[in-house]
């Protein structure tokens, strides 16, 4: 099944790439877990994912001492032996406490303790949302895989119609969440998501959003590698597209 998903592929090559020497600086990890005993803590350094470690789930509870390196900013995967993924970003004092449900990939969970991982989480609530609804669509295509030639086109277009509507509106509830905190680092996770197949944001349509969010986050974090990649990545675009 067709679900929207993160482009990890991409970022996980190029977030954090400058020096990753850890500091004495760490942020507190207590969740409480349904559906997993295990989880497998992976940290982002350089053009690579690392696993960090692999923790047990103890009486449905994940305890955790997380290091922050020296961007001050970092960025974490845990990946439950239940299929689920959760990501987390952390700075130097952060203590986050939430409820994960596990017990499927599409990991559902809440969260405090963490601006980085708040707006990880708020962006990735759309993510949730379309991802059952494009699950929906697919039971409801299984269920009627007999009706007939007519009664399945009809079918299409309505479910095509509901699709439309929920793009639209999981690329409003990203932006929106974006401009509540226009300078935090993990928005850039946001403009690479996908419903289905499609971009939420592209060049042809978006660079001028693109480009003035890439000017944020690098005044803001000048010395982060996350949002000089980003800006260059936008820079990019703009040539791509033949644009002065």
């Amino acid at each position: 099944m067709k679900k929207p998903f993160l482009r990890t592929a991409l970022w996980a090559a190029i977030i954090l790439g400058a020096a990753t020497a850890c500091t004495k600086d760490h942020a507190t990890v207590h969740l409480n877990i349904e559906g997993a005993t295990e989880a497998i803590v992976v940290r982002i350094e350089g053009d690579h994912s690392i696993p960090w470690d692999t923790i047990a789930i103890t009486d449905g509870t994940l305890n955790l001492s997380l290091p922050v390196d020296s961007t001050l900013q970092t960025f974490y995967y845990l990946v439950f032996n239940s299929g689920g993924t959760m990501r987390l970003g952390i700075q130097p004092g952060d203590e986050l406490n939430g409820h994960v449900d596990a017990r499927t990939a599409l990991t559902a969970y809440t969260l405090t303790g963490s601006p980085l991982s708040e707006q990880l989480l708020t962006l990735y609530t759309p993510v949730l949302r379309s991802s059952t609804f494009l699950d929906s669509l697919d039971a409801d295509r299984q269920m009627h895989l007999r009706d007939s030639t007519e009664a399945g086109i009809t079918r299409e277009k309505r479910n095509y119609s509901a699709l439309e509507v929920r793009y639209l509106a999981h690329r409003r509830e990203i932006m929106e969440a974006m401009q509540k905190d226009s300078s935090n680092l993990a928005n850039v996770f946001g403009f690479f998501q996908q419903v289905g197949q499609v971009s939420l944001f592209t060049p042809g349509k978006d660079l001028p959003m693109l480009e003035s969010y890439a000017a944020v986050l690098s005044h803001a974090h000048p010395n982060h590698p996350l949002a000089q990649i980003f800006a260059q990545e936008v820079t990019a675009m703009r040539q791509l597209l033949q644009l002065p």
